[in-house]
C-alpha cells in the first residue's frame, strides 16, 4: 500500500511538471497579429510566430504586433470611443488652435517586425503606438493642418484635409514606427464658447457675402436678357426695314421706258387722250377717237 501512495504521489508531481512546464513552454498569438522572439542567450530571432499555439523555450520572451487593421480612436468622451477625454489641439493657418477628436486605420508592416522590435528595443505595438506614435500625432497633423484655415476645418472640405493627413502620416509612420497606415481623419471638431463665436461670426458673414454675391449674378442676368431682347428687336426692325428697301430697289430697277410707255397707252385706252392748250386748259380726246400707233 505503502508502495501505491507513492507511485500515485510521483504520478501527481510527474503531472503538476508537465501541465507546469507546457504552460511555461507555450505561447498563444491572438488572431491578427504576430509575434517577435528574444532569447536572453541568442538575442532577437529572425523568426516570428505567426497567429496560434507554439512551443517556445522558457528563456525566450515574445512580443505581440497587430498585422491586421487595428484602430487608433482619440477622442473626446467614450461615446465616440476614448475612455477620456484624449482630443488634441491642431494649428490652422490663420493661427488659431482648435480641439479636434481624431481616429487613425494601421498595422505594423509585417516584413518589418524584427526591425522595429529591435529600434524600439523590446518595445510591443501596443507600447510602441501608446508611448511613441501619440506622443507626435499632434505635431504631425499640425503640419497638415496649419495649410487651412478654421473654417475649412470644421466646416469646409474635410474629406480633402483628411486625405493629406492619411498621406502624410503613411509616409511618416512607415519610416518612423514600421507602421502601415491605412486611413487617418479628424472625425469631429470641439470649439470653446469664444471659437464658436468666431465660428458663428464668419459663417453669418458667409452667408451675406453668398447672398450678395446671388443677388448681383441675377441682377446680371437680367441685364444680359434685356439687352439680348433689345439687341433681337433692333434685329427685327432692321431686318424688316433691309427688306422693305430691298422691295423698292427690285421695283424701282422694273421701270423701264417701255413700261411707262406701255402704261400710258393702257391708260388713254381707257381714259382718253388729255392735252393741253392755252392757259392750262385741259382737252381730253374721246378714247374711240384715240387710235394706238
Amino acid at each position: 500500500m505503502k508502495k501505491g501512495l507513492i507511485g500515485g504521489v510521483s504520478f501527481a508531481v510527474i503531472l503538476i511538471c508537465t501541465i507546469l512546464c507546457v504552460g511555461i513552454c507555450t505561447e498563444r498569438i491572438p488572431n491578427g497579429y504576430n509575434g517577435v522572439q528574444y532569447s536572453m542567450n541568442g538575442g532577437v530571432k529572425d523568426e516570428v510566430l505567426s497567429q496560434g499555439w507554439h512551443i517556445v523555450s522558457p528563456t525566450v520572451k515574445v512580443k505581440e504586433f497587430t498585422v491586421s487593421n487595428e484602430q487608433l480612436i482619440l477622442s473626446k468622451d467614450e461615446r465616440d470611443g476614448s475612455e477620456t477625454d484624449e482630443s488634441f489641439n491642431v494649428s490652422t493657418a490663420d493661427d488659431a488652435s482648435i480641439s479636434v477628436s481624431f481616429q487613425m486605420s494601421y498595422k505594423f508592416i509585417q516584413e518589418d517586425l524584427v526591425d522595429t522590435y529591435k529600434k524600439f528595443r523590446g518595445m510591443s505595438g501596443e507600447d510602441i503606438v501608446n508611448n511613441r506614435v501619440k506622443t507626435v500625432l499632434k505635431s504631425k497633423i499640425s503640419e497638415v493642418t496649419t495649410d487651412y484655415s478654421m473654417m475649412d476645418i470644421y466646416s469646409g472640405n474635410r474629406s480633402e484635409i483628411n486625405n493629406k493627413i492619411t498621406d502624410y502620416l503613411a509616409k511618416e509612420f512607415s519610416d518612423a514606427y514600421g507602421i502601415q497606415v491605412i486611413d487617418a481623419s479628424i472625425i469631429d471638431v470641439h470649439p470653446d464658447a469664444q471659437l464658436q463665436q468666431t465660428i458663428d461670426n464668419r459663417v453669418t458673414a458667409l452667408q451675406k457675402k453668398q447672398q450678395a454675391q446671388a443677388e448681383q449674378e441675377t441682377a446680371r442676368v437680367e441685364a444680359e436678357t434685356a439687352l439680348i431682347k433689345a439687341k433681337n428687336e433692333a434685329d427685327i426692325t432692321l431686318t424688316k426695314a433691309q427688306a422693305e428697301a430691298e422691295a423698292n430697289k427690285v421695283i424701282a430697277g422694273s421701270i423701264t421706258r417701255e413700261l411707262i410707255d406701255m402704261k400710258e397707252a393702257e391708260a388713254r385706252m381707257e381714259h382718253g387722250w388729255v392735252t393741253v392748250q392755252g392757259a392750262g386748259t385741259a382737252v381730253v380726246t374721246s378714247k374711240s377717237e384715240y387710235k394706238p400707233l
